[in-house]
Order: structure tokens, then C-alpha cells, then sequence
């Protein structure tokens, strides 16, 4: 015998009606599948958790791939075409800084949580809004490419034009980006 909130037990019963199962089967699946996750040392809230992130990301258009691969082909391109690499990362920074825009306010909160949807391997990702309507931005892998740190700063930089802040502060080092923007008065 199992006990539930009666909410919880009515919505047990409306997924099970979805589903054309009866109760007991919808039951036994969220119980064994449970059961899966503790026996994967995990926490069912975190597995949940991190899937609706990755269908977040599928929505945003992200993509995922193997890291090394993306930063030596991305520091190739750079290295044959600085510039026309340069103006493309803009441009799609610029787009994702218009869609970033369209789903909150100032648009900051939603390129926030895309861009730890996007944490690439061992990266760090921070920002932080400060006086004065400015933006903190900093992002830190030992593993970025020299190209890789400096289209990804671009794109960064695309993102906050599209959002109608100004640069002000840039200081970027191999595997290390720090931006700082400013919202005009």
C-alpha cells in the first residue's frame, strides 16, 4: 500500500489515462525508474533537473559536440579567416542578444541561463549585474584556444549590442574573457 497527496494521486491517475495504463503500471514505472536513479547514486530532482536543461538548449538551437574538436576546428578557421570568422560570431551574437531580449526584460537574466546551459567542459561562467546598470562578464577554461577566446568573446559582445548595452572594459587572455558592459543613460 502506498500513500500520496491527493493532488499528486490525481495527477497519477490523469497520467495514467494519457498514457492508456492503468494505475498500477504508471506506479510501477515511476517507482522502478526512481528506483534507477538512486541506484545511479543520483537524485531523481537533479536528473529531471538536468534534462530539462538540455531540452532548453535543444530549443536555443545549442548543439553538442566534443570539446577539443570544437575549439583546435574553431582556432583553425580563425587562423585562415580572422575576420570573416570574427564577423560571424558577431552576428550570431547579435541574433542570440535579440532572442535573449524577446523572453525577459532586459534580456541579461535569459543570456545568463543559456550561457550556463552552454558551460563548455570545464569552463567558468559568471555574470554579474553592478552600480550603475553594468554588466560583469567573465569566462575562464584552460582549455579555449586562442581563436576560441576571441570569437567566443564576440559573440558575447554580439549578445549585449543586440541587448543595447555599450562595451567598456575588455580584457581577454588565452582561455580567459572579462568583459564589462554599460547600459547608456
Amino acid at each position: 500500500m502506498l500513500a500520496a497527496d491527493e493532488d499528486i494521486a490525481n495527477k497519477i491517475v490523469e497520467m495514467a489515462k494519457r498514457r492508456e495504463w492503468t494505475v498500477y503500471q504508471t506506479l510501477n514505472e515511476i517507482l522502478e525508474q526512481a528506483l534507477r536513479v538512486d541506484g545511479m547514486g543520483l537524485f531523481l530532482a537533479d536528473v529531471v533537473d538536468e534534462r530539462e536543461m538540455l531540452e532548453k538548449a535543444k530549443k536555443m538551437g545549442f548543439t553538442f559536440t566534443v570539446e577539443s574538436l570544437l575549439y583546435d576546428v574553431v582556432d583553425m578557421a580563425y587562423k585562415k579567416d580572422k575576420k570573416r570568422l570574427s564577423e560571424k560570431w558577431l552576428e550570431v551574437g547579435r541574433w542570440y542578444g535579440k532572442f535573449f531580449s524577446s523572453r525577459s526584460d532586459d534580456g541579461v537574466n535569459a543570456f545568463a541561463e543559456a550561457m550556463n546551459l552552454l558551460a563548455l567542459g570545464n569552463s567558468v561562467f559568471k555574470i554579474e549585474k553592478g552600480k550603475g546598470n553594468s554588466v560583469s562578464v567573465s569566462c575562464v577554461s584552460e582549455r579555449f584556444t586562442p581563436g576560441f577566446t576571441e570569437v567566443y568573446s564576440l559573440f558575447m559582445e554580439g549578445v549585449f549590442e543586440a541587448l543595447r548595452m555599450d562595451l567598456v572594459n575588455k580584457e581577454n587572455s588565452d582561455g580567459i574573457i572579462r568583459l564589462r558592459f554599460q547600459k547608456p543613460r
